[in-house]
């Protein structure tokens, strides 16, 4: 899997994302993966699941995060953190 360059800039959803980190131990990102998009749980190698488009990848992603307690992290194509979700 590609590396993601991590945008550093204190934008809202970087302070958003480090919130997430302090509050939770498990952190789902939405990434762009191969020709779809994959959930893969923060620390992990493998990734949870890949799907054809971003909406379905969010949609699993946050079923994972309500059950946990958890957030979810959706990056752009590019990377970037889009928007950060909690389910807390």
């Amino acid at each position: 899997m590609k590396k993601l360059k991590i945008n550093l800039k204190q934008t809202d959803k970087v302070l958003a994302y480090n919130g997430a980190l302090k509050r939770a131990t498990r952190i789902n990102h939405v990434v762009k993966y191969q020709n779809g998009w994959a959930v893969k749980k923060n620390g992990a190698q493998r990734v949870s699941g890949i799907f054809n488009d971003q909406g379905t990848a969010i949609d699993s992603a946050s079923k994972m995060a309500r059950n946990d307690r958890s957030s979810v992290v959706i990056h752009g194509r590019d990377g970037k953190i889009r928007d950060v979700r909690r389910f807390n």
